[in-house]
């Protein structure tokens, strides 16, 4: 294996609660009543035009997609210099220990401000090659398209990369472009679709990431 990429959240910061909250908020302005808990259940991993999209046509919401997608990424902007979002378990941890050895990039169905914004508060920007965001292909996640860009970039086949993933939605975008796929989330026995290895956290996932990239670790010590 020769590079690795990483979905953002949910997979290195704790995120899903952080924007379930703010969407229920948010929606709660239009009489949208919408729990947490059953937004990371049915929407985590969906892009944030497609909620738009199921709220407007559900609801009958006198508002269009630009309108919401535009209000809910000042809102999380706010709320990110307000209280930041937390990295997960495990993650600083494993990107310092790849940074400057195996090639690295955040393949994300998020926008591109907001990743790298979260990226610069945790002093993880600089540690990554390229942050590739759905949004600057002509279709994002569940499709390959951002996957098989990465891929182009970064001159390297999809079988020689391995991609981190916690959704269904970027499992099924990573082996739709060949590409070995590591899911972590807590309830990944619950994800139906078939993936190469599934654990319930980054550090217990971390002894296989070691040694899928062993070689190149190793070279980078001689």
């Amino acid at each position: 294996m020769q590079t690795l990429f990483f979905d953002f959240d949910g997979t290195l910061v704790d995120s899903e609660t952080f924007h379930a909250e703010n969407w229920s908020a948010y929606l709660a302005t239009y009489g949208v009543t919408l729990t947490a808990d059953d937004f990371i259940a049915y929407y985590a991993g969906v892009t944030w035009p497609k909620i738009a999209k199921h709220f407007i046509e559900h609801y009958q919401l006198n508002v269009d997609i630009v309108t919401i997608t535009t209000e809910m990424e000042a809102l999380t902007e706010a709320k990110i210099r307000e209280q930041g979002i937390p990295a997960l378990p495990g993650v600083d941890a494993i990107l310092n220990t790849f940074a400057g050895k195996v090639p690295m990039a955040v393949v994300t169905g998020a926008p591109r401000d907001y990743v790298e914004g979260v990226l610069k508060q945790h002093g993880w920007f600089d540690l990554f090659e390229h942050v590739f965001s759905g949004y600057e292909v002509a279709n994002n996640k569940p499709s390959p398209d951002v996957y098989l860009h990465a891929c182009q970039i970064m001159k390297v086949e999809s079988h020689q990369t391995v991609a981190v993933e916690d959704s269904r939605t970027g499992l099924q975008a990573a082996k739709s472009a060949n590409i070995c796929c590591l899911l972590i989330n807590p309830h990944s026995s619950l994800i139906e679709i078939e993936a190469d290895h599934k654990f319930t956290s980054m550090v217990a996932a971390t002894p296989l990431l070691d040694s899928l990239f062993k070689a190149k670790l190793a070279l980078s010590a001689m």
